[in-house]
């Protein structure tokens, strides 16, 4: 009896230290956090790392300003209304090209 609750002791003790010694990601100096802005998490040159299913892409099209907040407000009212239960966007800024985003949903 002695034995067997002493192997069950033993076994917890080395499921707990292995739990907390193996980390799946290690924090770098390009861990970051993203701003949350009107209920959509906004990724500017850079991907999550959470897995996420990609909805779609919405284009800028015609917007009043040039200034990065107006094309983001833009972006993210053409988001919310072509996707309703999408979690975030990922902005493709282009100087010469057409500015989009990928539309995402987190898994």
């Amino acid at each position: 009896m002695k034995r067997v609750l002493f192997s069950f002791l033993l076994g917890g003790c080395l499921t707990v230290i292995l739990a907390f010694s193996t980390n799946g990601y290690e924090l770098n100096h390009s861990t970051a956090e993203v701003t949350k802005i009107e209920g959509f998490y906004i990724f500017m040159d850079s991907k999550p790392i959470m897995p996420y299913d990609s909805l779609g892409e919405v284009d800028l099209g015609f917007v009043g300003g040039t200034q990065y907040e107006d094309i983001r407000a833009n972006l993210i009212k053409r988001a919310r209304k072509k996707y309703p239960t999408a979690d975030g966007i990922i902005l493709n800024l282009n100087k010469k090209g057409v500015d989009k985003c990928n539309v995402i949903k987190f898994e």
